[in-house]
C-alpha cells in the first residue's frame, strides 16, 4: 500500500468493547454514525529538587491521563454510552458508574471509499471509565451524543493487527429509526406500538416531558398542541449535559490506580430554548410567588426520539437560570433558555442498548 498522505473521515473507525475485547471483527463493538473522535493523552509530571542545587533533582514521571471523546448522530443504533457499560447493573448513573471499557480506533489507507479490511494502523485506550455525557437536540441540525472516556492506558499498534474494517459504501441508519433524528423526531405525546416500525415498539407510552415553567407547557408536562395543529411551547434546542468528574484511588505497591470513581453528588443540566411569544412569565419575589413560599417546584424532565433514546432526569429538576434575550432592532426573534439542574438522576435507555436487561 502506498504511504498515506492524510486522515479523513471515511477512513476511521472507533469501536468500543468489554474490557478484555481481544478481537475487534465484532460488528457489535462498532460506533455506528459517528461524527467526530478526539484523543489528548496528559504526560503528568513531578518534580524534585534538594537543597543545595538548583538544578532539579528529579523529574519523576507520574501515570498519563488518557482522553477519549466521541460524538454520534441518534440513527437508531446503540449508544457511546451503552456500548461503554454494557455490562452494568442498572440504567442509572450509579449503575453505570463502576463499568469499564476498551476503546479501539483504526485508521485505513487515504484511497479507499470506506473503514474496511486491514488497517494500517490502530490504537486501543484500556480501562476506559465514561466521564462525560452530552446530550442535543437542536431545532437546526442533527441530534447527537458526545461522550468523554477517561483511562491511563493507551497502545499504539502497526505491525500484526487485530482490527477487521466493518464499514462499507452502503451503511445508514437503523430501518424504520426515522433515521438520523431531527427536530421532527422528537415525540411529544404517546403512540401506537405499531407506528413506524420495529424499533418504535420500545416503550411506546414514555414521551417528552418539559418543565411547566415553560410558557405552552401544561402542568402535566405535556407540549400540546393549538387549533392550528402547532405546539403551544416553540422549543429550539434542549441540551442535557453530566460531567462524573472521575477521580483515582491508588494502593502502595501500585503506580496505577485500582479504581476511577464517581464523584458524587453529580450535577445534572438541562437548557432548554424557546422561541418567545408571552415572556419568559417566570417571576420572582422575595417572599416567593408560591403557596410554600418559594419561587421554585420541582419538575420532571424527559426527553424521547423516535428512533429509541429516553433522557430521563427525574422529577427534582429545579430552574437556575433563565435568559430571555434577542429582538434587537437587527431582526432576531426573542428567545428564551430555561436553564435547569438536578443531581445524580440520570438514566438514559434505547431500543438496542446491548444490555437486553436494560432495553426492555
Amino acid at each position: 500500500m502506498a504511504e498515506n498522505k492524510r486522515i479523513f473521515f471515511a477512513v476511521e473507525q472507533v469501536c468500543v468493547g468489554r474490557l478484555g475485547t481481544v478481537s475487534w471483527a465484532a460488528a457489535a463493538n462498532l460506533v455506528r454514525g459517528a461524527q467526530s473522535v478526539g484523543m489528548n493523552t496528559n504526560f503528568n509530571l513531578e518534580q524534585v529538587f534538594q537543597i543545595g542545587q538548583l538544578s532539579i533533582y528529579e523529574n519523576i514521571e507520574e501515570i498519563p491521563d488518557v482522553e477519549v471523546t466521541i460524538e454520534k448522530v441518534l440513527d437508531g443504533y446503540p449508544l457511546i454510552y451503552h456500548l461503554a457499560t454494557r455490562d452494568a447493573s442498572t440504567g442509572s448513573l450509579a449503575g453505570r458508574s463502576n463499568e469499564k471499557c476498551i476503546v479501539g480506533l483504526s485508521l485505513y489507507g487515504d484511497t479507499q471509499n470506506a473503514a474496511s479490511g486491514t488497517p494500517f494502523a490502530e490504537v486501543q485506550t484500556s480501562g476506559s471509565y465514561v466521564s462525560n455525557l452530552s446530550y442535543t437536540f437542536p431545532v437546526q441540525g442533527n441530534c447527537t451524543e458526545a461522550v468523554t472516556l477517561l483511562c491511563n492506558h493507551k497502545v499504539w499498534n502497526t505491525g500484526v493487527m487485530v482490527f477487521s474494517g466493518l464499514h462499507n459504501e452502503t451503511d445508514s441508519p437503523v430501518l424504520g429509526s426515522g433515521g438520523v433524528q431531527r427536530r421532527e423526531n422528537i415525540i411529544f405525546a404517546p403512540y401506537a406500538a405499531s407506528a413506524g416500525g420495529a424499533t418504535h415498539i420500545f416503550r411506546p407510552t414514555v414521551y417528552t416531558k418539559l418543565p411547566q415553567d415553560i410558557p405552552g407547557i401544561s402542568s402535566s408536562g405535556t407540549n400540546e398542541k393549538d387549533s392550528d395543529g402547532n405546539y403551544k411551547a416553540h422549543v429550539q434546542n434542549i441540551t442535557v449535559s453530566a460531567d462524573l468528574g472521575r477521580e483515582p484511588l491508588f494502593e502502595l505497591g501500585r503506580k496505577a490506580p485500582y479504581h476511577r470513581y464517581v464523584t458524587f453528588p453529580i450535577q445534572v443540566s438541562c437548557d432548554i430554548e424557546i422561541i418567545a411569544t408571552k415572556g419568559d412569565l417566570v417571576s420572582a419575589t422575595e417572599a416567593g410567588v408560591l403557596a410554600s413560599g418559594s419561587n421554585l417546584a420541582d419538575r420532571a424532565i424527559i426527553v424521547r426520539t423516535e428512533e429509541g433514546t429516553i433522557v430521563d432526569l427525574g422529577g427534582k429538576n429545579k430552574l437556575s437560570r433563565v435568559s430571555y434575550s434577542g429582538g434587537e432592532t437587527g431582526g432576531s426573534n426573542v428567545s428564551v433558555t430555561f436553564s435547569y439542574i438536578t443531581f445524580n438522576d440520570l438514566t438514559v435507555a434505547h431500543a438496542r442498548d446491548p444490555n437486553a436487561s436494560l432495553s426492555a
